[in-house]
């Protein structure tokens, strides 16, 4: 009997269905001509100020809508509607960070082809991995 420690290599995607989700997702977005933003941030840095400003302003000369993550409330997407254009809220629960499939039941509903640019708020946290991947065109970290 070997009494020799042995080590067994095991590899897996664990994100492998969100990537392909992601996939799916940034098919449609480029199919109907939608850029998609994701800002990403700890809580408290300014990303609804600066998004509802940025809507605000892109809003006379582009369409433009938003996805907004949270832990539990609407909040932030009750102060982005301030700007006048499509917004919805993901409420997460305990996740706190946005996957793939939260944003494409988000989307039902929604006809891509009536947008120009779409910006996901994704959950303000310190302490979940931000690299989700869901299907945008530029995630930003600010």
């Amino acid at each position: 009997m070997n009494s020799q420690p042995r080590l067994v290599e095991v590899r897996q995607n664990v994100l492998k269905q969100n990537d392909l989700l992601a996939r799916e997702l940034r098919q449609r977005f480029h199919e109907a001509g939608v850029y998609v933003v994701s800002l990403v941030s700890s809580p408290g840095s300014g990303k609804t100020a600066f998004l509802e400003k940025t809507l605000t302003l892109l809003r006379p000369d582009y369409r433009v809508a938003a996805l907004v993550g949270d832990l539990a409330t609407e909040n932030d997407a009750a102060r982005l509607a301030r700007a006048q254009v499509p917004v919805k809220q993901i409420t997460t629960g305990t996740l706190c960070h946005l996957e793939a499939a939260m944003v494409r039941t988000a989307l039902e509903g929604w006809n891509l082809d009536e947008l120009d640019f779409l910006f996901v708020e994704n959950v303000g946290n310190l302490v979940c991995p931000a690299s989700y991947d869901i299907g945008e065109n530029l995630a930003k970290h600010i």
